[in-house]
């Protein structure tokens, strides 16, 4: 068991499921449990203190969520700390792999919420626990399916695997709907009222033909994402390096998952990388193979360098990919990032917008 988990979960303890002033996801526990997977322990109690610095304390509840009630409050952001409260009291009764076995099917309709960070940060949890059953770790489990319940969104059409593409061949032929066009605004509402207003758009998703093997095809999705991220990195890099990331989630959540879900799953993971594909990306992924540009455990080292979270997630879920599908992209996106960051360092607000390393709120 890696003792420095439960620390980093200690000190995030109580904090809310958002960074204080800019409504970026709160990453601590995904990315403290990232660099536990990564080998870096040691460095997880420092890094969450620096990023602890950032955050809020969670609301107080205000009113109970209840096994009958549940659905009117599914999708209310201002709620969060109800949901949270909820799901303590579920697992309180409950083994933790009950829990989600009892709503891993209510949730997965709302893969896209707040950019798949829903989705993710359950992954991330789940391995956690699979490493311990500890106290803090099954709290830290409560506290994603809450944030997922609070923020859950879903697009208006379900998709379906009617076509005759692979998912790479359906991600090339996915509307880049916003093309040339400003993003002003927070992904998780942008890409939903977007999305919805363009039916040509659900025509495209279900052009993608039901895969044999759900695990073979988020290979052929992560690596579809690591290329799009690459073509697009200019541009947006941060909001498309969950094309990796979410699908890559979705793999740690597989075995815990009934096997009747698994391509129901896969549908929404693939949904939600055809949205955020419409919303922001230019251009088309290259086919061709991107070297890698460093040995695997300098980019690990020069991503952690950069005390990012995006970083550190990233990193870990591409080197997990390339493990099982060992094409250098995932190693050439993960370094490409982090490069981005380190450049980035000391640029304005403004800067850092336009070049799509942060994302500009409704307003700004």
């Amino acid at each position: 068991m890696k003792q420095s988990m439960d620390e980093a979960l200690e000190r995030l303890r109580g904090t809310g499921t958002e960074v204080a002033g800019g409504g970026d996801p709160n990453h601590g526990p995904m990315a403290a449990e990232a660099l536990v997977a990564l080998g870096r322990d040691d460095l997880v109690t420092i890094w969450v203190d620096r990023y602890r610095q950032r955050l809020d304390l969670m609301p107080a509840a205000t009113s109970p969520v209840t096994v009958d009630t549940w659905r009117a409050a599914l999708g209310d952001i201002g709620r969060i700390a109800d949901w949270t409260a909820f799901f303590r009291a579920q697992l309180a009764e409950a083994p933790w792999r009950a829990v989600f076995a009892d709503w891993i099917g209510r949730l997965l309709p709302g893969t896209i919420s707040a950019g798949q960070h829903g989705l993710i940060r359950t992954a991330h949890a789940i391995r956690a626990l699979e490493d311990a059953e500890t106290p803090l770790r099954v709290e830290e489990f409560g506290v994603a399916l809450g944030y997922w319940a609070a923020y859950y969104r879903q697009l208006s059409a379900v998709p379906r695997f009617a076509g005759t593409l692979d998912l790479a061949g359906a991600l090339a032929q996915i509307p880049r709907i916003m093309r040339g066009q400003p993003r002003r605004g927070m992904p998780r509402e942008l890409i939903l009222r977007v999305m919805d207003a363009h039916p040509e758009f659900a025509t495209a998703v279900d052009r993608a033909a039901e895969p044999q093997s759900v695990e073979d095809a988020l290979s052929v999705l992560t690596e579809a994402g690591a290329r799009l991220y690459l073509a697009d990195a200019a541009r947006q890099p941060l909001v498309l390096l969950h094309a990796v990331t979410g699908p890559a989630a979705l793999r740690l959540l597989l075995p815990h998952m009934p096997a009747a879900l698994h391509k129901t799953a896969l549908a929404y993971v693939w949904q939600a990388v055809a949205a955020t594909t419409a919303m922001y990306a230019d251009e088309s992924a290259a086919d061709r193979d991107e070297p890698a540009p460093l040995p695997q455990l300098e980019i690990v080292e020069r991503s952690i360098a950069t005390d990012d979270p995006h970083a550190i997630k990233f990193v870990e879920a591409c080197i997990r990919e390339f493990r099982r599908n060992p094409h250098p992209v995932y190693l050439a996106a993960a370094h490409n990032w982090a490069t981005r960051l380190h450049q980035a360092r000391n640029w304005s607000d403004a800067q850092r917008v336009a070049a799509g390393i942060a994302v500009r709120v409704q307003g700004g």
